[in-house]
């Protein structure tokens, strides 16, 4: 007896605590992949090229699928149109198409590996709240992760959360480029809240120095606005404030409740989940600017101090730097991976009235007059026009805990000088393009202090290369 009483005291102190550590995560020590890509506008079936004879295309996927978990901004609406008799209808005042892929789409980006959906850009309701609705029931039926819209403000705002092997991870999806009409409102106690997307509102203060304002005031006359005497008045002009300044400038700053808002969700997510990835879709300052505003710096790092494990910005349509922030990766823009904007049909009538081609103009023919192509078939204005939004990366990153230690940035390229029919679709990039993307991403990093090498095809970060 008295052998077993020591046995079983042996047991409790030294056999079974180790037994308990077996099954805990220790998320401070536990090495985890995400794999990370930009906007996807797709409407055509991928899946038939994941095969061995098609090793460009049939390899990234496996890249995607090797990852613990993988992420993108899914920038159109997913439904058949032929399903419905009246809704979901297009909104109107939209300046680009409207973006909207069959559930087939949904399918293969599962099949690819993808289990992190954004949903918050300033293509969230080309369909309207329906539309909406529509694609985050399929997203909920396939099972996938999404984040950054819902039925008001307050599950626009949540997470999304992925179980897995490696822990528990979390996605805020959020947009400071968005159609007025998509921002999600707000519960009161009276008043249902309104459907839409998790905005993050930028603050524009236009100053205009001394001698610009006397000319904007006397301009402002002329259109027969009423203009103030007043010398340190501002001045209404065609549906502007301009501001007395010392300088000719615009002033951007981050709304204060969306900010709130949205750190106080990442705080909370931090608490709820093991890692937390925090996205933005922000075309700001343009889609033509390789460098991001000064605010859009200053809130992911305020994102990360609030305890997101990455910070992913998507919406310029282009490459832009990566930052390594106190041992955490910002990708300032990941540019285009699914570019499928040329076979959207069929397509609602303000785009026929906007490129003024007739109710019964084909889609062949307003992607025709839009871009400008010429007689040989090539476009001369827009995207299909240059090769830099068909170029870009898959980034494949390694964690251990919350801190990154390695990326590799796989170069991808869209299919640029294809027919239409096919642009838009990724693949590994050969050499020498892929040397080419990955120096370009090396140049705009450089800036922020991230050395990426060229490597055998693929760029490459180290947390020993800071």
């Amino acid at each position: 007896m008295k052998h077993i009483a020591l046995l079983s005291i042996l047991y409790l102190l030294v056999v079974l605590p180790v037994i308990g550590q077996t099954n805990l995560i220790d998320d401070s020590d536990v090495q985890w992949s995400l794999a990370a890509v930009g906007d996807v506008i797709m409407n055509r079936q991928v899946s038939p090229y994941d095969q061995p004879n098609d090793p460009a295309f049939h390899d990234l996927a496996n890249l995607i699928r090797s990852a613990d978990a993988a992420f993108m901004n899914l920038e159109q609406s997913v439904f058949r149109l032929a399903d419905f008799e009246g809704w979901p209808a297009p909104l109107g005042n939209m300046r680009g198409n409207y973006e909207l892929g069959p559930p087939e789409t949904l399918f293969d980006l599962k099949l690819m590996g993808f289990d992190l959906f954004n949903q918050a850009n300033n293509h969230t309701t080309d369909y309207g709240v329906e539309g909406l609705r529509e694609t985050i029931k399929l997203l909920d039926e396939l099972g996938l992760v999404h984040s950054g819209a819902g039925e008001n403000l307050g599950w626009a705002s949540r997470p999304g959360y992925l179980d897995t092997a490696k822990g528990r991870m979390a996605l805020i999806g959020m947009a400071s480029t968005f159609q007025t009409m998509s921002r999600a409102g707000e519960a009161t106690p009276d008043v249902m809240g309104r459907p839409g997307l998790n905005p993050l509102r930028i603050e524009r203060r236009v100053e205009a120095s001394p001698e610009t304002i006397a000319m904007i005031r006397e301009v402002a006359g002329a259109y027969g606005e009423n203009v103030s005497t007043d010398q340190f008045a501002e001045v209404q002009f065609l549906g502007s404030t301009i501001f007395p300044g010392a300088r000719d400038q615009v002033l951007e700053t981050v709304n204060v409740n969306d900010q709130t808002r949205i750190l106080s969700e990442i705080r909370n997510a931090s608490d709820q989940a093991d890692y937390v990835i925090v996205n933005s879709h922000s075309h700001e300052p343009s889609n033509e600017s390789l460098m991001p505003p000064n605010w859009l710096v200053d809130f992911t790092h305020e994102a990360i101090d609030a305890g997101a494990s990455t910070f992913i910005v998507h919406g310029p349509h282009q490459l832009r730097g990566v930052e390594i922030y106190k041992g955490r990766p910002i990708f300032y823009s990941l540019g285009n991976f699914i570019f499928h904007i040329e076979t959207i049909d069929p397509m609602p009538s303000d785009i026929r009235e906007r490129y003024d081609v007739g109710m019964d103009a084909l889609a062949s023919e307003v992607y025709d007059t839009r871009f400008k192509v010429d007689e040989d078939g090539n476009a001369t204005v827009g995207y299909p026009s240059d090769e830099k939004w068909y170029r870009s990366v898959l980034v494949m990153m390694s964690f251990r805990g919350k801190n990154i230690e390695e990326i590799r940035f796989h170069p991808i390229e869209l299919g640029w000088e294809l027919p239409r029919s096919q642009r838009g679709t990724p693949r590994i990039a050969p050499e020498p393009l892929a040397r080419k993307i990955i120096e370009h991403l090396a140049e705009l990093s450089a800036p922020y202090g991230t050395d990426i090498r060229y490597e055998d095809g693929v760029g490459v970060w180290t947390a020993d290369s800071r």
